[in-house]
């Protein structure tokens, strides 16, 4: 048994926080029992816990004890509730190498918790099960009172079904205490008081003691029986009815129901990673297979285990993006994915891992490269998971060659390929939308577009059958999966390009003159109550009716929400109008100045066009009613006020200077902040290690309405000069940023005509002079450092912020 508890403070430690609190009463026992600490803190960086920079403080110590201490001192000072909670969750997954704390953690006796925090803990596990889409309206209505962040939001949104996303909400509020479960509450009353009502009386100490604890959510026979909801934001989203066990799936999907009418989300496999390792093997579309060895299984369970994912035969993950970090080129990483017959996420890391053995036959090699590896990188955002289900539940019913199969298909074709257009495209506005392959050869001119997955797929629907449809998906899924990253467009990647790192965003952004609106004005319009709720079936299915009056309250929220933008707003009371009215009401306040491609972002512009042409029950697919929920979400967050409306840095270049590191990623810190008469922006440049390295970039924006585009201080660098003139060079003026081997690099300064001395003496020395945008050289002393950047007075200037020294 383990020893009782440290006699807790009697006092009432105001704004302590409870999980911190029991780990700092239990410091003896963690600092005796934490005698080998490697295992934990390798765990805590591959969950993205600890910093490098804290796991390099933890290990510079000399004795385990102090070793332990360093790490709790870490725990204690610089991480949150939610961090805390992350720092047991390790824990827990490294348990056997403690023996000494099983006890400890199984229990949390000894963490003061509050009446509703306690009672949330109690109702998690039905909430996760019964919440369903309600999730969507309940964390949106935390977000905009400010409970939750933005990146928590994402962190929801980004989990794959709508049990994980409940169970991520629910952690979260967990991990931040009784205020925010308290909300938790009072939001989840807000939506739907009704169900409120009856978990709590299922959860009262009279209904626990006929409560079956062994409840089985799937039901292999006779099928799984979701919980019910609503899709409408007022009352949550429906969860379906699965109809056929998972034994009968089809390749692509988890789940799926027997057709498209039906309208249905992916539902997670629940065998463990064993037993689908154990019958795993690599079946090649055209015939043939791969066995994978004993050795090569265990060491696809143990990157598995490093990566901390939970993988199955769903699309949830981009693994193409795993092969490029482990420095397969990405041809090989693509053929090796699309000869598979299947692109389940556990098939393509297995096919991963295969290629990368194959070739190297080095498995530490192999585990040291995961290990380094960000898995955010290879997470879908919300959009690109809801359109991989989708694409999924097409394969139920694929192989037919019936012409309304067929139909359905090239409308959901059509329906993607145009989602993936406004996903890449800078201004769609002028596209001819005539089908799914006329939007393929649109896509052939965009740069964001890997050309070989768009030429395959142009080859695939050169002839519209169910065939050609059914070797089409796994290539249109991985487009998804490129195009649809978790990470925004502040994350940057760059390309080794001879001497330089040439850097594009991973997503698009779009500046406009958009300022935004009040969070205010849009929660008023999402939370106003629709005009009708779903309803079920005989059979328990999710009823068209209930789509159609769904599909209603979208066009509804969505019309309000572009009257609050228009300037003349809209004084019709849509309410009691038809759907057609209110869709050719949001058709023309689009066409409005207002929605032009600089004054509004063109992608959403065509998701909501997109929307009201696509009606879920006219084209018999009532499952894009989830991707129209999403459009609504997408359109709410982009509305409000945020200074990246009209303000973007981009990073053209860095230039890794006489050192053997090489760049890892780029990212934002936090959004862009007006403040002082300036706009600023904290960018994070993650190294393999410490670096000295040349920054390029710009700025674009809008300014009292009009666009600019600003480099200055201008950078020039000087090729081919010989050693002589070196010092006249430097006499002209300019910040010397560095000189290497012949070549010179320099920044304007406040003295002006540069360019025209440095002509001079190019033209005399017969050297190249080479004209660029802002440069500013940067000293990293670690793998992270942190660097603000300023436009201010239309010049940019940088200073260090983190680990760093700018030039």
């Amino acid at each position: 048994m383990m020893a009782s508890p440290p006699e807790m403070n009697k006092t009432k430690d105001e704004g302590v926080e409870p999980l911190k609190k029991h780990i700092q009463n239990w410091q003896d026992l963690l600092v005796e029992a934490l005698y080998n600490i490697a295992p934990l803190l390798d765990h805590m960086i591959a969950a993205h816990v600890l910093t490098q920079e804290n796991y390099f403080e933890v290990q510079a110590e000399k004795t385990p004890q102090n070793k332990a201490r360093k790490l709790l001192e870490v725990v204690q000072h610089q991480m949150d509730e939610e961090k805390a909670l992350h720092f047991i969750e390790c824990l827990k997954k490294c348990k056997e190498h403690y023996p000494r704390l099983k006890d400890w953690l199984t229990t949390d006796a000894g963490i003061k918790r509050g009446p509703t925090e306690q009672k949330l803990r109690k109702q998690m596990s039905e909430l996760c099960l019964r919440l369903g889409h309600l999730v969507t309206p309940i964390s949106m209505r935390l977000f905009s009172g400010g409970t939750l962040s933005q990146f928590e939001l994402e962190q929801v949104q980004a989990s794959t079904t709508p049990f994980l996303q409940n169970k991520t909400l629910l952690s979260l509020c967990l991990a931040k205490g009784e205020k925010t479960c308290l909300s938790f509450y009072q939001a989840f009353h807000s939506e739907d008081s009704m169900l409120a009502k009856d978990i709590d009386e299922c959860s009262s100490p009279s209904s626990l003691k006929n409560w079956d604890c062994t409840f089985n959510p799937v039901q292999s026979e006779a099928g799984f029986q979701a919980p019910t909801g609503s899709l409408d934001f007022s009352v949550g989203h429906p969860v379906p009815v699965v109809s056929r066990p998972f034994e009968s799936l089809p390749p692509l999907t988890t789940a799926s129901v027997a057709s498209l009418s039906s309208c249905s989300t992916a539902v997670e496999e629940t065998h463990p990673l064993s037993a689908q390792l154990q019958d795993l093997t690599l079946k090649m579309e055209y015939g043939g297979e791969i066995e994978l060895r004993p050795e090569e299984k265990e060491l696809i369970r143990e990157v598995t285990r490093l990566l901390g994912l939970e993988l199955g035969s769903g699309m949830t993950l981009n693994l193409c993006e795993l092969g490029l970090a482990l420095g397969l080129p990405r041809g090989v990483v693509r053929e090796s994915l699309f000869e598979l017959e299947s692109a389940g996420d556990l098939t393509q890391l297995a096919a991963i891992v295969h290629c990368f053995m194959e070739k190297t036959q080095d498995q530490n090699r192999l585990l040291h490269k995961i290990g380094a590896c960000n898995t955010k990188r290879l997470m879908l955002s919300e959009r690109g998971r809801l359109l991989l289900a989708l694409l999924q539940e097409v394969t139920a019913d694929i192989n037919s060659s019936f012409e309304d199969v067929l139909q359905k298909c090239r409308h959901l074709f059509h329906f993607v390929m145009r989602d993936c257009f406004a996903e890449v495209e800078e201004d769609p506005s002028g596209a001819s939308w005539t089908g799914p392959l006329a939007t393929v050869r649109l896509l052939k001119k965009n740069v964001l577009v890997d050309r070989a997955v768009i030429q395959e797929l142009e080859d695939c629907w050169g002839e519209e059958t169910a065939e050609s449809y059914q070797q089409s998906l796994r290539i249109l899924a991985q487009l998804l999966r490129d195009l649809f990253p978790l990470l925004d467009s502040v994350e940057f990647d760059g390309n080794l390009q001879g001497e330089i790192y040439r850097c594009k965003p991973r997503r698009l952004h779009r500046v406009t003159k958009f300022k935004g609106l009040p969070p205010r004005m849009i929660y008023r319009v999402l939370t106003r109550k629709g005009a009708h709720s779903v309803s079920k079936d005989a059979t328990g299915s999710v009823s068209r009716t209930a789509v159609t009056r769904q599909y209603k309250d979208i066009c509804l929220k969505v019309a309000n929400l572009l009257a609050k933008v228009s300037t003349e707003g809209n004084s019709k009371d849509l309410m009691q109008a038809e759907i057609s009215d209110i869709i050719r009401e949001i058709q023309l306040t689009l066409s409005k100045p207002e929605f032009t491609y600089d004054s509004f972002d063109a992608g959403i512009k065509l998701r909501l066009l997109s929307l009201v042409e696509f009606d879920p029950i006219a084209l018999d697919i009532p499952a894009l009613i989830t991707l129209h929920w999403n459009t609504v979400s997408i359109l709410a967050k982009y509305l409000k006020t945020s200074d990246r409306h009209a303000f973007q840095f981009n990073i053209e270049y860095v230039r890794m200077q006489q050192c053997l590191a090489s760049l890892q990623g780029i990212c934002s810190v936090r959004d862009p902040v007006t403040i002082d008469n300036g706009v600023e922006e904290v960018f994070c440049f993650l190294t393999s290690g410490p670096a000295l390295f040349l920054v390029c970039l710009h700025c674009r924006g809008y300014s009292d309405g009009k666009y600019f585009m600003c480099n200055e201080p201008l950078c020039f660098q000087v090729f081919g000069l010989p050693e002589t003139a070196m010092q006249e060079v430097e006499s002209l003026g300019g910040k010397v940023l560095t000189v290497e081997k012949g070549k010179m690099w320099l920044r304007e300064d406040c003295q002006e005509g540069l360019k025209t001395r440095l002509e001079a003496v190019s033209q005399s020395h017969s050297t190249l002079l080479q004209e660029g945008s802002c440069c500013f050289l940067v000293k990293s002393f670690s793998t992270e450092c942190e660097v603000k950047f300023t436009f201010k007075n239309n010049k940019i200037t940088a200073t260090a912020e983190k680990n760093s020294e700018v030039v």
